[in-house]
């Protein structure tokens, strides 16, 4: 649940739903801009849980919330920082639409501290797999409306204030949580 939640306040108005928005502009063909974004999202992901699997059993369970609330932090400071600027960094779609959105998507998920926290928080679950369709629906939830609103009513929204909130509210969740690993709450 954690991912879910924290999946979808990341990547609303994030660098990577600017970019789904910017792409599904210039091609109009939504669909296939959505469905190469969750692949690589959906692959990534995978490779975050089967390194939290391996991290798991060579840590213990204090350190593992040090690092879901490090990583939580790190998440929340991403948030408050500059918004995406307009304009596609990757050009005309030459690759064809599923691919430029599936490499674009790939690349901005791989720079961005979310892959840790799913690797951390499927690490400290007794099931890690479930924290899958977590992510996976997070990150659908934070796109569809980019895809669906079109560019004019997309950048309308408070951006700046929604993703502040959201990078406030990760910082103290992951203070909270560091805190009570170490025993201080």
């Amino acid at each position: 649940m954690i991912l879910l939640v924290a999946t979808l306040l990341s990547q609303a108005g994030g660098r990577l739903s600017s970019f789904v928005e910017r792409l599904v502009e210039r091609t109009g063909r939504p669909v296939p801009v959505l469905v190469g974004v969750m692949l690589a999202q959906g692959a990534l992901a995978a490779v975050a849980i089967r390194i939290g699997m391996m991290l798991a059993p060579q840590v213990t369970p204090e350190t593992l919330s040090l690092f879901l609330a490090f990583a939580l932090v790190m998440v929340g400071l991403g948030m408050c920082g500059r918004l995406p600027r307009p304009g596609s960094p990757f050009g005309p779609p030459r690759l064809g639409v599923f691919g430029t959105a599936a490499l674009g998507a790939g690349l901005i998920l791989s720079t961005e501290s979310g892959l840790i926290l799913v690797a951390v928080a499927a690490a400290r679950s007794p099931l890690p797999w479930a924290a899958w369709p977590g992510v996976m629906l997070g990150l659908a939830g934070a796109l569809l409306p980019a895809i669906l609103l079109g560019t004019r009513e997309w950048r309308r929204l408070a951006w700046r204030a929604i993703r502040v909130f959201g990078g406030a509210v990760m910082i103290l969740t992951g203070i909270v949580i560091g805190l009570s690993a170490k025993g201080l709450i």
